[in-house]
């Protein structure tokens, strides 16, 4: 089996950057060490080495909704950014809400997908929140169960549902939303929403209903998840419950990091669920994610068509896209302006999601599978939604500039993505 040494680059190796060399032979990292030469040599001066990112949170819309988006188009995009391993939220046609849906799932995954994915299970029968899904069976077979896109608003699935995943290695996912305090609104309470006639979200839609469904996970000790918060009620809520020993983690989207209320324009790409909110609830939310309140980055990548975006705020779909951009966002917003140093922002992409589901870490080490981003922190790019593999291209960085590009992606010793091979990214090569 051949041999592959990535040498020259500077690795993020055991929470630390370091000049060292990597050594993959098939799928798996074999060496790492100093003045290694081995096989053939990809020479990635001035690049930084990483653990390829994780994604507990996107939606590619298949089955059901295909012209959104499709497992092989949503691979692509992850691959681009730099992503090997996501997690597939549950809103789909018909909901994966049994054992054999799953399967179906898993094999157009298996034959089209560029990446590793893991479907998830909806928590009840057609993603309705009226009778829960069969645990027992399904338990073994997907590593989480979301209703996202809805709140659950019978406390007793809550409840009945925590049940019966006491001590199993999937979690609940919870998309948290009181919907009697959203009423039918499309952005954040605000003078903004007032100014411009917009209906208005009460952010404590989300908070009130984030406090029950931890509430019942600590009266039963078990594991919970809390989907894109973004409200500094929220947070606080967090971090009384993990004060009290509840054992819950927490998400934070690049965009609720990034921007705020103050940033909105009447336009489809400013429009997702959650909204976006106020200068307080940056802050909170930025200072959770380094004092570990918040335990990681997802992006929410949520496709729709250009027809479903055009509508403004008032009458577009909620969701945006965030796989291709995710990184270099973070990077560019944080990073480089000194706010949070590097090591924990890949942390945030990688080591600390695998912390909290069942999904082995991309970590670089001996004995683990070559799954790897390459980097270029210094090149710059302005973000065009026309060149996103995505379908979907409403994104809210559209025209920014970010710096970061992703030069290779590599899975289980593959290469998945590489600049060259942009235009047609169709199914891995080998990386020796």
């Amino acid at each position: 089996m051949n041999k592959t040494t990535l040498k020259n680059g500077l690795v993020y190796y055991q929470s630390s950057l370091v000049e060292i060399d990597i050594v993959i032979e098939g799928s798996k990292i074999i060496k790492v060490g100093s003045n290694l030469e081995e096989g053939k040599i990809m020479d990635c001066t001035n690049k930084l080495i990483a653990p390829a990112f994780i994604e507990a949170h996107a939606h590619f819309r298949e089955p059901g909704f295909e012209y959104k988006e499709t497992i092989k188009t949503g691979s692509m995009a992850a691959a681009k950014g730099g992503y090997t391993k996501v997690m597939m939220m549950p809103n789909l046609n018909p909901a994966p809400d049994t054992l054999n849906k799953i399967k179906k799932m898993k094999e157009i995954c298996q034959k089209d997908s560029l990446i590793e994915c893991y479907p998830l299970a909806t928590i009840t029968k057609k993603r309705l929140g009226k009778t829960l899904v069969n645990f027992a069976i399904l338990k073994d077979e997907v590593i989480g169960f979301s209703d996202d896109g809805s709140g659950i608003q019978n406390s007793k699935i809550i409840y009945d549902g925590l049940s019966k995943l006491k001590g199993a290695k999937s979690v609940m996912i919870c998309h948290c939303e009181d919907l009697t305090l959203v009423n039918e609104g499309v952005i954040r309470e605000s003078d903004y929403a007032k100014l411009h006639h917009h209906r208005p979200i009460n952010p404590l839609s989300e908070t009130l209903e984030a406090i029950r469904n931890m509430e019942i996970a600590y009266v039963l000790n078990t594991r919970i998840h809390l989907c894109h918060i973004s409200s500094r009620y929220t947070v606080w809520a967090i971090q009384q419950f993990k004060k009290m020993g509840c054992k819950v983690s927490a998400e934070v989207t690049p965009h609720h990091l990034i921007c705020t209320i103050c940033d909105l324009e009447n336009d489809g790409r400013f429009k997702m669920n959650p909204p976006l909110g106020d200068e307080e609830d940056q802050k909170a939310l930025f200072n959770g994610v380094l004092d570990g309140t918040i335990d990681f980055i997802a992006t929410d990548h949520a496709p729709h068509s250009v027809l479903e975006k055009s509508g403004g705020l008032d009458h577009s779909l909620f969701g945006i896209v965030g796989l291709e951009t995710s990184f270099a966002a973070m990077y560019t917003y944080f990073v480089k302006t000194k706010k949070m140093p590097l090591e924990l922002l890949l942390d945030l992409m990688s080591k600390k999601v695998s912390d909290c589901f069942p999904i082995k870490d991309s970590q670089i080490r001996v004995g683990n599978e070559a799954s790897i981003v390459i980097i270029d922190l210094e090149q710059k790019f302005i973000v065009d939604s026309s060149e996103f593999l995505s379908k979907g291209k409403s994104s809210i960085f559209e025209g920014k500039t970010l710096y970061g590009v992703i030069e290779k992606t590599i899975s289980k010793g593959e290469i998945v993505l590489s600049l060259i091979h942009i235009s047609e990214p169709t199914r891995p090569e080998p990386i020796s």
